[in-house]
């Protein structure tokens, strides 16, 4: 009957980051190291291999001051921590999984599998269909920040296989859109979409709750993988059909390159809708600016709160929610509380993601 604040959840990664990340979860050292991602309002275990089987998983702070991991809350309490409507669609499953991920190095090129595919050859209700917000960025090296999105006009899979199958690198690269990027960037990422981030990103990613990669790359940060770790077990012929070739050119880019949409401006906060059904049905995300009182709309709605920037409270009958940037939490769909207060003097914002809704 109140939010329950997240305690963090870092996950091991090959690649490299983080720096960013530490400095907003106000950690003491912040460098660049193997945990660039924090795993927020997480039911979905990490894949990697030689990792604790538990890895992923998402635990938060109750009112006595215990832990529980968040998955089993939620199988105790599927309808109170989700809403009945959520239950009789997806039964006691989140579906939906956020991370905060900054990028210090090029990821490896890669596309996820859409969930007809994963139902079909990967016993998964998911595939990894992804929109990316970013918060921050930074140069590294040298280098501007950019990210690699879709195939460049001309590309066919003929000739992107060729490069796969004979792993050159920069040919692999130079077949996609290299994209610069700036703080505000908002791009749906759908499943079979070839992409790669550049170093010098921290954003918001939320996706589908599964952790299903088809890599490109064999040899990644000096480790050699084998062919069922690049092409999900698969084979390369299928693992390489997850790849969406038509997904290219500047009229795709511009499609899945978001604007946000104003439902509310007034002196106590403004609310945007960042995605919504329009532009897919695995997820959605909205930004709260809460200049005062800002009551919540979303009460009675189950979603994953993450704190951008500002500090402030999430009061209610029940509940008095300190929050500060860096700061996330999870509300339950039968959270009591009423609205968003910003401390005197600043400006509260943030993200609100949400599971599939109809």
């Amino acid at each position: 009957r109140q939010p329950l604040p997240r305690l963090r959840n870092r996950v091991y990664r090959l690649w490299r980051g983080g720096a960013v990340l530490d400095r907003f979860q106000a950690q003491p050292d912040p460098a660049d190291r193997n945990t660039p991602e924090e795993w927020v309002g997480s039911t979905t275990v990490s894949r990697l291999p030689g990792r604790p089987p538990d890895e992923g998983l998402s635990k938060v702070s109750l009112p006595d001051g215990s832990s529980v991991v968040l998955k089993n809350l939620i199988d105790a309490f599927p309808q109170a921590m989700l809403g009945d409507a959520h239950v009789a669609r997806l039964g006691p499953d989140l579906a939906v999984l956020c991370k905060l991920l900054d990028s210090a190095m090029r990821l490896p090129v890669q596309c996820h599998p859409d969930a007809t595919f994963a139902r079909r050859h990967l016993g998964s209700n998911f595939g990894k269909t992804e929109a990316w917000l970013v918060l921050a960025t930074r140069s590294i090296d040298g280098v501007p920040p950019y990210m690699l999105f879709g195939f460049r006009d001309g590309v066919t899979e003929v000739e992107f296989r060729r490069v796969v199958k004979a792993q050159d690198i920069p040919a692999q690269v130079a077949s996609l859109n290299r994209i610069a990027v700036k703080p505000g960037d908002l791009y749906l990422v759908s499943a079979g979409t070839p992409h790669a981030l550049g170093p010098g990103i921290f954003m918001i990613e939320i996706q589908e709750p599964t952790d299903l990669v088809v890599n490109t790359e064999h040899v990644f940060c000096g480790l050699q993988r084998t062919e069922a770790q690049c092409y999900l077990g698969l084979g390369f012929d299928l693992g390489m059909s997850c790849f969406n070739y038509q997904a290219k050119g500047e009229d795709y880019l511009a499609r899945h390159r978001l604007i946000p949409r104003t439902l509310r401006d007034d002196p106590s906060g403004l609310e945007e809708r960042l995605i919504g059904p329009e532009h897919t049905p695995c997820f959605g995300m909205d930004r709260a600016t809460v200049r005062g009182r800002l009551a919540d709309p979303d009460r009675g709605r189950c979603y994953i709160g993450i704190v951008t920037e500002g500090q402030g409270r999430l009061t209610g009958a029940a509940c008095d929610l300190p929050l500060h940037a860096g700061g996330t939490f999870f509300a339950p769909a039968t959270s009591e509380h009423d609205a968003f207060e910003a401390a005197p003097g600043q400006t509260l914002r943030l993200v609100k993601c949400f599971p599939p809704t109809n």
